[in-house]
Formats: structure tokens, sequence, C-alpha cells
């Protein structure tokens, strides 16, 4: 299972958000770019980087300052504000192969076919975050700011028909809470859609949750407030995790 470091980034800085509400903002002194080294140093393979600006303003904001982290360090997922071809294609040629495609999935699918067409399915990480209702995991878009009637299944559904293989999913009310992630959400999807390689965001408190995690199929987990603990040891989890 690949553990994937994540940096959310605010107006230039590094932070968390609390159930993605930016009132519940936390800012980190790390500079982006720094902090991207040592989790390089750390020994971790992939980045994971969102523009929160962008994902809430619906064009990204701070390709620079990614463009800068990537040359630096390891291959770099990105996602936030990427709604467009050209956007997409913008982070292609800033060299960051992987794109982390949310609210335009949901709000434009014909958009999304002529992307993944564009620019391949194998450089897509569909991004599911969900808020659950009666059992059932609807995306939310925008930020978060807007939650959709959509069921979260067939939109999984939809996306592997159209070629893409990796799903990041998040349950937004364990994000940023520390209480552990939503461990019945992924049993599922794996056991839902188990040629899909599934991403697990939102929660994580310790090793014993990423055990878990790899136990139940899961392919790599994004780490994020877990990372600023002064108690957590990524070093440890990435060598535990090396030959899974």
């Amino acid at each position: 299972m690949l553990i994937i470091p994540a940096i959310d980034l605010h107006n230039g800085q590094c932070v968390r958000l609390k159930q993605g509400q930016f009132n519940r903002t936390t800012i980190y002194q790390s500079l982006p770019v720094e902090l991207a080294r040592h989790y390089a140093a750390l020994g971790a393979a992939r980045l994971h980087v969102v523009d929160l600006d962008g994902a809430k303003l619906g064009g990204m904001q701070q390709l620079d300052l990614i463009q800068a982290m990537q040359s630096a360090t390891m291959p770099i997922q990105v996602g936030g504000g990427i709604r467009n071809i050209a956007t997409a294609q913008a982070c292609l040629d800033a060299g960051i192969s992987t794109l982390v495609i949310g609210s335009i999935a949901i709000s434009d699918p014909s958009l999304t076919l002529e992307l993944i067409a564009e620019i391949n399915a194998k450089n897509i990480v569909l991004a599911l975050d969900v808020h659950i209702k009666n059992g059932i995991p609807s995306p939310a878009i925008h930020g978060w700011q807007t939650t959709t009637e959509r069921n979260a299944w067939d939109v999984v559904q939809f996306y592997q028909d159209a070629g893409v293989n990796t799903v990041l999913y998040t349950d937004i009310a364990q994000d940023g809470m520390m209480k552990g992630p939503n461990f019945k959400l992924y049993e599922e999807a794996v056991h839902r859609f188990p040629t899909i390689a599934w991403q697990a965001s939102g929660g994580i408190r310790d090793i014993n949750d990423m055990r878990i995690l790899s136990t139940l199929g899961v392919s790599a987990v994004i780490l994020g407030r877990i990372l600023y603990e002064p108690d957590f040891n990524l070093s440890a989890c990435l060598q535990e995790f090396a030959s899974c």
C-alpha cells in the first residue's frame, strides 16, 4: 500500500481544513517547497497537493508554487480547480502527470469525458468527497461547499467504464477530525469495485488505521493532519508499507 503525504495550499501556505470548512483552517509554518523536500527525503514516492483556492474559486490559483514543489521533489498528484482542458494541459506542461479530478466529474460529465480522452485515463485520479446520508454516499463539489444528490457508486461505475481506474474516496465527516477513517465505506468500495485502485483519505490517526485499510484492499492512503502531530513517525510508516 502506498503512503502519500498531502499538502493543502491556501494563499501559498500549508493549511488543514476541518471537514472542508474554510472557517476551520489551521495554518502551519512549514514552507510548501521545503515540506515537500522533507517528505521526499523520508522516502515518500508520491505527494498529494491540493490547491484549496482553486477548488473554491473554480480555477487553479497556485500552479507556479506547485510546479516548484514538483521540480524539487518526487512525482505529485494535483487537484483543486482543474475544471477544463486548458488547466489540465497547463498542469501536464508543468511536469505534473497525475491530475485529481473532482467537481467537474460531477457537474459536467461530458466535458470530463473529453478531458479524459485528451490527457488519457491513466493520468486521472477521480476524487469523490462524500457526505453519507441513509447509507448513501453523495459527492460534494466546489471545495466541498455544495452537496449533490448523486450516488457516488453510480459515478464510480460511469468513470470506470470510461477507463479511469484510480479513485480517491473521502468521507467528509471524518476529514481532519483524527477520529479514524470510515472503514465500512472502504470495505464496501473494494467489494463493489475490486479492480479500482482505491485511495483512502480522511480521519487516519495512526499506523494501525493504515494496517486495517491495507487489509481491506485499499491501494493507497492520503495522510493530512496526522503529518503535523508531534508523535507521528512518517518514516516508520513509509518503511513498513514499502513492500506491501
